[in-house]
């Protein structure tokens, strides 16, 4: 025979029971919505009120039988009214002396008339419009502090098995919720343990390091000599090879020499012609009074069409293009040459040593930083990387121009420390250039913030 057993506090198995099975309901929901709606409804059952309501965030979340309390109802719109005026957020209530007192977070609290009317007299009017007369506040806690809680209103007063028991299931609805809310209940150790992690990376982040910036390296020849063309006309022929080695005096090119020949061999004979007249007027002078005027102007051609010879004579020789020094021939495809009608004073090639000591640095115009002279460099060349070779800024361009990669860089030129064991010119690599002292924080998130400051204006 079932026999219906009281336990303390006039709390039966029956409603202890309904509770679990409560609480089988609520932990099967699906979202929080359905998790509130349970809340809100189904607590009923087992604690008959007239009507339920459910904070968050100091924030009407769900009612019992509405499906939408967004709504701008005049009935929505006072109870959220009153909610602010009860402040639940921090559960600040008044005695009937009129002393503000806080209450235990997990405390729970009757609401009734007379307390709103001390709070806002005009919400006070319409309490028995809206509300049954005995109100009771039921918090969640979650981590120390208010998430929210259960108001549930009606006619009968609340007794202390009612709020010991209504105390429990909120307080278990509150791990639903936050679960559904991608919130988790941690433990005190790793609590503790995120807390000394975030300490530990705050310090790490005041640790002193070089601010620097990297950009493309080539090693360039300290003293180097720019062939160029010493007169217009077409090139012949290309006598080097790239990256030849060539000696003081070798011929490096030639350009078409056919039409300064011509054009000598008609200087020549014009001043064959010149110096006929002259010698012919001077003869006529001795008998010829008219004659003797026009010496001075014959020899006037005479100098001049020797002038011309003598030009086109030295623009003979200027055709055949020698090495001024010994080094290494730097150019482009030799092919590319033939034929090809060139400028005076247009680039050939480049003779320089085959060893270079100055290290040629393009910077980045986005990573641009403050480079005192003398700045530390490290060279890591792609045919060794392994190998760190040091160096010293002597000096960096004050306008950004073109790199060979198309992007707006700085122009920065330093010279290598070992002048023993020189890298070939031409070799390419990577140049890291140091700067002043930064915190790691600041070294981590200039770009970052660089950025947002571009995006924002501020």
């Amino acid at each position: 025979m079932n026999r219906r057993v009281e336990m303390p506090g006039n709390v039966t198995t029956d409603r202890l029971a309904g509770l679990i099975t409560l609480q089988k309901r609520l932990m099967s929901a699906k979202g929080r919505k359905e998790a509130e709606y349970v809340l809100v409804n189904d607590t009923g059952y087992l604690f008959p009120a007239r009507q339920m309501l459910l904070v968050s965030n100091g924030k009407l979340s769900s009612h019992s039988g509405a499906t939408d309390v967004e709504q701008q109802s005049p009935y929505l719109h006072w109870a959220r009214r009153v909610i602010k005026a009860f402040d639940l957020d921090r559960q600040v209530v008044s005695d009937k002396a009129g002393d503000s007192r806080a209450a235990k977070p997990e405390q729970v609290m009757s609401l009734t008339p007379e307390r709103l009317k001390e709070l806002d007299a005009s919400l006070a009017e319409d309490w028995s419009e809206y509300w049954p007369r005995e109100g009771l506040w039921v918090p969640m806690v979650w981590r120390g502090r208010i998430e929210g809680g259960l108001l549930l209103l009606r006619e009968k007063p609340w007794n202390e098995a009612e709020q010991r028991l209504l105390t429990h299931w909120v307080q278990g609805a509150e791990n639903v919720l936050a679960r559904h809310s991608g919130r988790r209940r941690q433990p005190v150790g790793k609590r503790l343990l995120w807390g000394a992690a975030l300490v530990v990376i705050g310090l790490l982040m005041l640790v002193p390091v070089r601010l620097s910036v990297l950009g493309q390296a080539e090693v360039v020849p300290e003293v180097s000599s720019i062939i160029r063309s010493p007169l217009d006309g077409v090139l012949k022929d290309l006598s080097v090879a790239p990256n030849q080695v060539v000696e003081k005096g070798q011929l490096l090119a030639s350009l078409d020499d056919a039409e300064l020949k011509g054009r000598l061999a008609e200087a020549n004979q014009a001043l064959a012609v010149a110096q006929a007249e002259y010698a012919r007027a001077r003869q006529r002078s001795f008998t010829e009074r008219e004659a003797s005027a026009e010496v001075p102007l014959l020899r006037a051609r005479v100098d001049q069409a020797r002038a011309d010879v003598d030009f086109l004579e030295t623009q003979l020789t200027r055709v055949r293009v020698e090495a001024p020094r010994e080094g290494v021939a730097i150019l482009g495809d030799t092919s590319d040459w033939a034929g090809r009608p060139v400028r005076l004073g247009e680039r050939l090639l480049e003779v320089a040593d085959t060893r270079g000591a100055e290290v040629e640095i393009w910077l980045p115009s986005a990573d641009n930083i403050p480079l005192p002279e003398g700045a530390e460099v490290s060279l890591f060349l792609n045919v060794d990387p392994s190998q760190v070779r040091e160096a010293r800024l002597t000096h960096v361009n004050y306008r950004a121009e073109l790199a060979p990669d198309g992007e707006l860089a700085y122009r920065a030129h330093a010279v290598l420390s070992d002048t023993e064991n020189l890298p070939r010119v031409g070799w390419r690599g990577t140049a890291k250039v140091e700067g002043e002292q930064v915190t790691l924080g600041y070294y981590l998130f200039r770009r970052p913030w660089a950025t947002l400051r571009s995006w924002t204006g501020w």
